[in-house]
């Protein structure tokens, strides 16, 4: 299932953060049922295992460049340049706007790294 790219960036005075709302009623009704429906809570610390995780098989060397900060209603992450902040989201906007191809990393995640 198709739907929207859940992140989007802000920069200002050189900070460079991806941010998904994750109980706004929009991503709520998507992504809390989808992580729901393997076990997890779907808030923002699920998010971020799942995203380092996600990374650790995509692009292992972007992890140095993003520092996380998430909380239970959001996913907040800071990246250490504008390029870094756009790799992120190529990397992850395709990934968690198809919920298919979502679900085979999700299903392959060390549950015990996810909080």
């Amino acid at each position: 299932m198709k739907t929207k790219n859940p992140f989007y960036t802000h920069q200002e005075d050189g900070n460079f953060a991806i941010i998904a709302p994750v109980d706004s009623n929009e991503l709520l009704e998507t992504y809390y049922p989808f992580f729901e429906k393997h076990g997890y809570e779907g808030n923002g610390y699920c998010w971020e295992g799942h995203i380092i995780q996600i990374l650790e098989k995509v692009d292992k060397d972007l992890l140095d460049h993003i520092e996380f900060d998430p909380e239970g209603g959001g996913f907040y992450a800071y990246a250490d340049s504008a390029a870094n902040q756009q790799k992120f989201m190529e990397i992850l906007g395709p990934i968690f706007s198809d919920l298919h191809v979502l679900e085979t990393y999700v299903t392959s995640a060390d549950r015990s790294r996810i909080d």
